[in-house]
């Protein structure tokens, strides 16, 4: 028994190794200016007038009270909370916190069903992979523990390793997660596939139908729960509308379905391959409800970028088991002593502590990372070179005219400088389809001052790396004057 205890604590070792890599990974991920800013503008709002907005508000190109639906509302309150308790590093540790907390139950989860912490670090090194592309600060932070837990506690209550009060925690949680985040539809779609999934093991006579009832009430009462936030069932509509926005869905890359490119995509791949493999030789096999769950969250990844996390979270428990059963048993080394693995699992994440924000800029990083983000700028730690601080500032002390923005920078716009009113931002959905159309050909000097003319603008800011072609055409363009030029952003002001 002790030999198995001191080999235990070797094995988890591995799983360790991997959580504190994705540590370091993610407390590293700069800050785009696109989905951070203008949240923070409105849980600052909402906090200061105790009410929660339903209008435009700052884009000039449709009418201030153009109504919108801020369904993230709790989600920006806590970010702007945190902001002013502790600057820009208070939310960016939040967020590093939630992903390893995150990760480190699914990890868990993973280990439990494949007994073994080196099959577990396998998978979580897959899950962790393709979610490299949604670690950025933003509300999505709050839904990665709901999910992970809504997850973990339906497929322990399946295994019968749960008691049916432990579900009564998911109702209360779904309180939250509505109000916080959009992703919260994830959670009646678990539900949904554990009650199907327990159904079609009942009629194979895998189980007792007796124990979809505690699931069944679950279920009910959590559809309840998403009542309680200030749109009532029209919450449900708001993720359609969002969901099926065309210009969402045709321009924006996220909503994409993932190409063979990039770290995060061919991850993503790679473990659609594994998990075939595993499929294939592994002595344990699918049960229905693992099979409806990495179906549905497959097809969910297959059809949007943003959706590849959910898929690897999900997936990572299921394929460590299936490659418990695919590969033959480790062979054992000699094992050190248990005291020395603790203390080796403790230093592991002395780099992770290091890289939070109150001390990273002390780290000698590679000087092409350092590239990338403001260093020693007051507006906070880690935020990229794409975010327009220079510019804005330059604004700020020459304001006015109507102005014409690349579309990230409207959200530090609103933000840093509400007053100065915005061309777009990343309020997808609030804009019309025609709009962003012309937003896109300016952006690749297509007949771009007859556009800017049409909506009467006389003042650029763009950035001249997304929107190079532009760049290139106004220094050629008489018409044309450059006022101003920074890091990344350009600002033009039309001649008179």
């Amino acid at each position: 028994m002790r030999t198995h205890g001191i080999r235990a604590s070797i094995d988890l070792l591995w799983f360790t190794v991997v959580l504190a890599a994705f540590g370091v990974l993610v407390s590293l991920v700069p800050l785009p200016p696109n989905d951070f800013w203008w949240h923070l503008k409105i849980g600052a709002l909402i906090l200061d007038e105790r009410r929660i907005p339903a209008t435009n508000m700052f884009g000039w190109t449709l009418p201030p009270d153009a109504p919108f639906t801020y369904g993230a509302w709790l989600g920006e309150v806590l970010l702007a909370w945190l902001y002013r308790a502790g600057g820009l590093p208070l939310p960016t540790f939040a967020r590093n916190l939630l992903a390893l907390a995150a990760f480190a139950l699914i990890g868990w989860e993973a280990k439990r069903r494949s007994g073994s912490g080196r099959l577990a670090a396998l998978a979580l090194t897959l899950a962790a992979g393709m979610a490299l592309n949604n670690l950025v600060l933003r509300p999505q932070i709050w839904s990665w523990v709901p999910f992970a837990i809504f997850y973990l506690l339906l497929a322990r209550f399946r295994e019968g390793a749960l008691r049916p009060r432990a579900l009564l925690l998911l109702p209360p949680l779904m309180a939250f997660w509505v109000n916080a985040h959009g992703a919260f539809i994830l959670g009646p779609v678990l539900l949904l596939l554990f009650l199907t999934g327990g159904a079609l093991e009942a009629l194979l006579g895998q189980r007792p139908l007796s124990t979809l009832r505690p699931l069944a009430g679950t279920a009910a009462l959590t559809l309840l729960a998403l009542l309680l936030n200030p749109q009532g069932i029209g919450i449900l509509g708001y993720v359609h509308r969002l969901l099926t926005d065309r210009p969402s869905q045709t321009l924006v890359v996220e909503w994409a379905s993932p190409t063979p490119h990039g770290i995060a995509n061919v991850t993503f791949y790679g473990s659609i391959l594994v998990l075939l493999l595993a499929l294939a030789y592994s002595r344990h096999r699918l049960s229905p409800t693992e099979a409806l769950l990495l179906v549905a969250f497959l097809w969910l990844a297959w059809n949007g970028q943003r959706y590849v996390i959910w898929f690897g979270m999900v997936a990572a428990p299921i394929l460590a088991r299936l490659l418990a059963g695919a590969l033959p048993p480790w062979p054992w080394p000699s094992p050190p002593p248990r005291p020395l693995n603790a203390l080796l699992a403790a230093l592991l994440f002395l780099p992770v502590l290091a890289v939070q924000p109150w001390w990273v800029e002390r780290i000698p990083l590679p000087e092409a990372y350092w590239r990338q983000v403001w260093r020693g700028h007051p507006v906070g730690p880690l935020v990229g070179v794409e975010t327009p601080v220079d510019a804005v500032e330059y604004l700020r002390a020459r304001p006015g005219g109507r102005l014409f923005n690349e579309m990230g920078y409207g959200s530090y716009l609103i933000w840093a400088l509400p007053e100065q009113k915005v061309f777009v931002d990343p309020r997808v959905e609030l804009y019309p389809y025609e709009l962003w159309l012309d937003y896109v050909w300016i952006s690749r000097a297509s007949r771009y001052h007859e556009r800017l003319a049409r909506y009467g603008v006389d003042r650029l800011l763009i950035d001249k790396v997304l929107q190079e072609e532009l760049a290139r055409a106004l220094e050629e363009d008489p018409r044309w004057e450059k006022e101003f030029e920074g890091m990344r952003a350009q600002v033009w002001r039309k001649r008179q």
